[in-house]
This record gives C-alpha cells, structure tokens and sequence, in this order.
C-alpha cells in the first residue's frame, strides 16, 4: 500500500512525504523537498561584498536576521575585521529576537492547529477535549491575543537596531547604521516586561499538548561558547563529544546530493543522523540558559537528554523565555555609542556558523582583492536535519503501522512540523 502526503502544509515551503506498507512493515519512506532551486549560492558570485547580508536575508521572510549575522562575521573573517564587543551585544539582542519570533509564529500557527485536529478527529474521549476553544480564560482568543502582544513586542526589538523587524536594512558589515537612544532602548526593555508573564503561559500552553511519543537515536549538535548561551558565535559541539571549530567545517561535515530532493542533506562524518535546533540546544548547553527559562523547564518537567523530536516544541517554549529575559539584560548594560566602523577591503576567505532559530546556519566566501565574492556555500538547519528527520519518519510510522491511515499521516506531518524545518531556505 502507497501513502503519499503530496503536500506538507504549514511549514516554510513545499515538500512531500511518500512511504510504502507491505504486510504491515514500512518497506521505504521518502521526504521529497520539491521545493524549486534559487541559486544564490551562485547568483551571489561578482557580487561586491557589502551586498551579501542584504541578498542573503531574502533566501527567507522569518529568519532574515540570522542569515544577515552569519554572513557578516564571515565576510569580516575574511577581511580581517574584529567588531568591538558592544557590536557583538547588539548582534546577540537581534538573534534573540530573530529565534523568539520565529519560535512564536512556529508554536502558535504552525503546530497548535496540529493537536486540535488530532485531539477532535482521533480522540478515544467522547466528547474530545480540543487543547483550546473559542473565547473564555485560556480560550483561542486569548491564545491570539498573547501571540500579537509578544510578537509585536520582539518586532519592536529588531527594529529598534535593524530600522525595521523584517529584513533589516542598518545592520552592514562593521557595525549598525543606526543608533537608538537611551530613551528609545528604556522603552524596549518596558515592552518586554510586559510580555514576561505571556512567556511563561506560552511554555504552560505547550506543556499541555499531548506529544506523541517518539525516541529517536541522533547526534544533537549545537554551537557553545564558555561565558554564555551561544547564538551567534561558538565552537561547534555533539552529544557524542565531539567538538571542533569552524575554521575545521570540512574535515567532519559533508554535503550530499539526494536525487529525489532539491535539497542537499549534511552529515557528520562517521555520526549517527545530525539534529539541530531548539531541542538540541537545551541537551547540550542546558546549563547555560537563562536562569528563568530553567524554572521554565523545571516548570513542565523538560531534562536533558530528551529524545523525543517532538519536544522540540517544549524546548522553543523554554527558549522563548530564555530570549526575553536575555535581551532585556543585554539592553540593560549597552552603552550607547558610535557602532559602525568602515573596514578596508581586501583578499581574503571567511566562514562563520551560528545558531538560527532552527539550528546550525554555515555561511563561507571567498573575496578578490576589490572586495567582490568569489565563492559563496551556505549550509541552512534543513539540511543538517534532513536525514535524521527521514529516519525519525521511518521509526514513527513502524511503530504506529496499525493506526488508521489518516491518523497516520497526520502523525508524520506532526512530525515534519516539530523539526520547524524551512524547505525555502534548504534549497538556497
């Protein structure tokens, strides 16, 4: 018997998921990336180097940010340019805010639909217990109303360094344009107290979601740093042990080409299926969260080492408080200054790794000596997940092979959408 789910709804671009059953056995299971290739790996050669962050934010609408800072600490590396460290705090406030928005749009409007429809459709209560219904305390418009009090309020974050929260256009190589006042930054930091207590009912809310349960055995990987919860700079670190620095990328990673999908997949040579993302973040580097966020934790009984992909909801929930009470500290200490400083061009290649809200961004280049890009390879979360949410899809559906197909299906698509992946961004 042939399943195909030939449209995978909600997530950032298009796939498919097609498998076969034969005498009650998954015989094969394929995540089919269909969506269409847009090659700014190549379109960004010739290129002056000052017009890459601007380009590359345009490979996605949710985390422009992210490739925005990936692609200006590689391009300073290769410059030899060393942003002074009230840059790299401003740097650090604008991926928090890139990963909390992210993690809200995903959480509200991306899964929580997921577990209505199972809860109404397969539940074994009569009458089903939606996990939100219309109006009243914890109703559906409560739920609308806190996502647009929180995300307006991380909006206003990103704005407030970037000139506007979507595709920034005054964060550049060397620095920020612009400058916010020390009035203007009071009045972020006012915004987000608000929004703390919407934080934590955020983590209650999906704490109370019933996650199916799933273990699945991948290598967790993720950037860390000594001093902090890395986002934007660190030493790449797994779960097994194994750490190296970006400067050594290609010993141990390697790209494939898969012919069914448009998408390359990345591996970690001689490691099990790579995970990235929120929940392997908080397995790694738990101690390093925000103090609050870890009450978060404690709150609804998330531990590292967790298996189950589908706590990677869980785990951007804790991560949404860690980033609210991280930014307003940050902001809290900035001293207000000159934050731009216009570096001398020269030859050079540079390559930096960060963390975007859906794990491990790798930006590298090569530049002439007049400044324009030579070679550009940009390695997005998606591909660093791809083989290990196909093998996680594999496991699912052995061990719910008796469920009716439907239910089935709505399973693997849960699944596809717990990893957050961005199909539009895999296939850059």
């Amino acid at each position: 018997m042939k399943i195909n789910i030939d449209y995978v709804a909600r997530v950032e671009g298009e796939a498919s998921v097609k498998f076969e059953i034969e005498g009650r056995k998954l015989k094969n299971l394929k995540l089919n990336i269909w969506e269409p290739p847009r090659f700014f790996e190549g379109f960004l050669v010739g290129r002056k180097f000052d017009e890459v962050p601007d380009i590359v934010s345009r490979i996605c609408g949710i985390c422009p940010v992210s490739h925005m800072t990936t692609s200006i600490y590689a391009l300073e590396k290769a410059i030899g340019f060393i942003p002074s460290p009230e840059i790299r705090k401003i740097r650090r406030i604008m991926a928090l805010s890139q990963i909390i928005a992210s993690h809200l749009v995903h959480l509200y409007m991306l899964v929580l639909p997921d577990y209505y429809r199972l809860n109404m459709l397969f539940s074994h209560e009569n009458p089903p217990s939606p996990p939100f219904t219309k109006g009243g305390k914890g109703g559906l418009l409560d739920e609308i109303k806190r996502l647009l009090r929180l995300k307006e309020a991380v909006n206003n974050v990103t704005a407030l360094f970037g000139g506007r929260p979507l595709h920034p256009v005054s964060m550049v190589v060397g620095g920020f344009t612009k400058v916010p006042s020390r009035d203007m930054i009071g009045k972020i930091i006012k915004g987000l107290e608000a929004i703390k207590e919407d934080a934590l009912d955020t983590v209650k809310m999906v704490s109370e979601l019933k996650f199916p349960d799933l273990k699945t055995d991948v290598e967790y990987l993720a950037i860390m740093s000594e001093d902090d919860y890395a986002v934007e700079e660190g030493t790449i670190i797994s779960s097994s042990g194994f750490e190296t620095g970006v400067d050594n990328y290609h010993y141990y990673f390697t790209e494939k080409e898969i012919p069914y999908s448009n998408a390359k997949r990345t591996v970690l040579k001689g490691k099990n299926p790579i995970m990235v993302g929120a929940l392997s973040r908080l397995n790694i580097k738990f101690d390093k969260l925000h103090s609050e966020a870890k009450k978060a934790a404690a709150m609804i009984g998330f531990k590292p080492m967790d298996k189950n992909p589908f706590h990677n909801n869980s785990a951007q929930a804790i991560e949404i408080v860690h980033g609210i009470w991280k930014c307003i500290e940050i902001l809290d200490s900035l001293s207000v200054g000159d934050f731009l400083i216009n570096p001398k061009v020269k030859e050079g290649a540079g390559s930096s790794i960060t963390e975007a809200p859906r794990g491990l961004l790798y930006h590298e280049y090569e530049l002439n000596n007049r400044g324009g890009i030579e070679k550009a390879n940009l390695v997005t979360p998606t591909a660093y997940n791809f083989l290990s949410l196909e093998e996680s899809l594999k496991k699912l559906v052995n061990e719910n092979i008796d469920k009716p197909i439907e239910e089935l299906k709505l399973l693997c698509e849960m699944l596809v959408r717990a990893y957050d992946p961005c199909f539009s961004c895999s296939v850059h």
